[in-house]
């Protein structure tokens, strides 16, 4: 292939990436969930104020509750926020735009990994396994779902990559300058996601022990320098309370069947056996067999092609993280690999990517937190195309084959994701909570009160981001929070699922508005109450998400 043929089929597949990544981008995945619209809100607060909606002025954190988020992606949100407005589309794009841009960091990087590998002299293998990588990545639902949901991990996955290919280009032409690229495009992932900064030491130990040999002298030392220069930053990051504040919570350090074990079990052995009991449940031992069993999740049918992933935000109904075929790609491009017929680091790599995830046991195994896997997934699938393409006399139509179940694959997600998902993933995406949010701006003049429930998620982001309300005014009462029920105009936030059981008993206004969670309407015994009316706001399901109560007849 042609070097400008080459580039136009990279751009193609660009385009068709970017097309999959922003198509109905701001109706699809149904729902604005909580964690995007924190996004818009306090993207659209800095842009505003330079402060955050607790009063942060650019704040390297945001403490939704106690995980303390990297808040890159605020800052890489506003200016789709100042361009498009306050909606879903304009906080979604940056990770969709970013996911669709890692087509370019992933080319140069596996064009590089085999150029390493001496491989330059066979132009069909390179490009057979490059643009076999790229298409997958173009069509890996995996990627796709987590692009379109305001993610930061899929934007520091481009930096990481970017990160990968200059750390690569380094190894293979021992020039500094691309080293300092290296480095500087790494650590610019740590201010997206927190697992960043332990795969990015990891990944760069991987990637020069694999190419150790290859460097010499004043080499080694440079790049035993990188090492160490991430590896502190990496530390420095750590002292900062609350960059451990995520990891604390969800750890297997303060799992509680961890805890158990570390504390119960060896009084179970009796008197008289403390040797027993520290040999069998100390911490080490126990601490090892608990991220074994999790790491291993992250290789198992469960969680690659089955529904074990989470969380279900993320994930699209009947299809796994994986198609079969994908999973097929991969086995055979391992093959390959253990036949030496390709280069061995994206394996290595792949082994890595799940350490952070194994660390941890809530919503495990996690798609999202192990979403580095995925790029290493990919490239051993384009080197199962290769393998396939040069079976004799049956290569072509292998390839042809598994080339049709792929697109068909495809196809049944994309009918899942738009038609399907919409009715079975609303639970998760807080479907409702923008509806509700517009109704109270229609109406919130007609009443002198409105009392708001906080189920499943306090509703005031939606309220402040989607009626484009002032923050510096909004924020300075929405503050209050923290200390439990509070105030903004007329509109009261409480902690209660139906505040309406009790608000109607002895109204304290004339016009009074109760907002319900589902649930309530059989339970509040306000039915057939005179001048007590009702609407409902349903999820696209069909199901109940909010119950409005009031006093005055519409």
């Amino acid at each position: 292939m042609k070097f400008f043929n080459s580039h136009k089929l990279l751009t193609l597949i660009f385009v068709i990436a970017l097309f999959f990544r922003l198509y109905r981008l701001g109706e699809i995945p149904v729902g604005f969930h909580a964690d995007e619209v924190r996004v818009g809100w306090n993207a659209y607060s800095i842009m505003k104020t330079g402060m955050d909606d607790r009063g942060n002025r650019f704040s390297l954190y945001y403490n939704t509750f106690g995980d303390y988020r990297p808040t890159g992606i605020f800052y890489l949100t506003i200016p789709s926020i100042f361009i498009f407005g306050n909606n879903e589309f304009a906080v979604r794009l940056p990770s969709a735009l970013l996911g669709a841009l890692t087509i370019f960091p992933l080319f140069f990087l596996v064009r590089e990994v085999i150029r390493l590998a001496g491989r330059n002299s066979t132009r069909n293998y390179s490009e057979t396994v490059t643009f076999g990588a790229l298409a997958l990545l173009t069509i890996s639902p995996w990627h796709i779902n987590v692009s379109r949901s305001t993610s930061e991990v899929a934007i520091a996955m481009f930096l990481v990559l970017l990160g990968m290919y200059f750390l690569l280009r380094f190894l293979n032409q021992k020039e500094r300058k691309f080293l300092l690229a290296s480095l500087v495009i790494f650590l610019a992932s740590y201010f997206f996601y927190h697992s960043a900064r332990i795969l990015v030491p990891l990944f760069a130990v991987a990637t020069i022990g694999y190419y150790w040999k290859s460097l010499a002298g004043n080499s080694r030392k440079i790049a035993i320098l990188a090492i160490v220069i991430l590896s502190v930053f990496t530390f420095l990051f750590s002292l900062d309370a609350r960059a451990r504040g995520r990891f604390s919570q969800v750890s297997i350090f303060n799992d509680l069947n961890v805890q158990h074990e570390l504390s119960k079990m060896p009084y179970e052995e009796g008197p008289g056996k403390v040797f027993i009991a520290r040999l069998f449940h100390n911490k080490l031992s126990v601490y090892a067999r608990r991220f074994v069993e999790e790491y291993g999740r992250y290789f198992s049918s469960d969680f690659l092609i089955s529904k074990e992933a989470k969380p279900a935000r993320y994930k699209t109904v009947g299809v796994g993280v994986l198609t079969y075929v994908e999973l097929v790609l991969l086995i055979t491009g391992l093959v390959a690999i253990v036949q030496r017929k390709a280069p061995a680091l994206p394996l290595l790599l792949l082994l890595v990517a799940p350490i952070p995830a194994a660390l941890t046991t809530e919503d495990s195994p996690n798609l999202h937190r192990s979403f580095f896997m995925v790029i290493w997934i990919l490239i051993i699938g384009g080197y199962g195309i290769f393998y396939l393409s040069n079976f004799k006399n049956w290569g072509k139509i292998f390839l042809k084959g598994v080339l049709s179940l792929l697109v068909l694959n495809f196809i049944f997600y994309l009918h899942m994701y738009y038609v399907h998902d919409k009715v079975h993933a609303p639970l998760y995406r807080n479907v409702g909570a923008r509806e509700l949010a517009i109704k109270l701006e229609e109406i919130q003049k007609n009443y002198d009160k409105i009392i708001l429930t906080n189920i499943p998620d306090d509703p005031y982001p939606w309220i402040a981001f989607f009626t484009n309300r002032d923050p510096l005014l909004f924020n300075k009462d929405a503050v209050k929070r923290e200390k439990g029920d509070w105030g903004t105009e007329n509109l009261y936030f409480t902690g209660l699922r139906c505040p309406s059981r009790d608000a109607f008993t002895k109204p304290d206004v004339e016009k009074l508005l109760v907002v319900d969670a589902d649930g309530c309407y059989s339970e509040s015994n306000l039915r057939g109450k005179q001048g007590i009316t009702t609407e409902r706001i349903l999820r696209t399901d069909g199901t109940e998400v909010y119950v409005l109560w009031s006093n005055v007849v519409p």
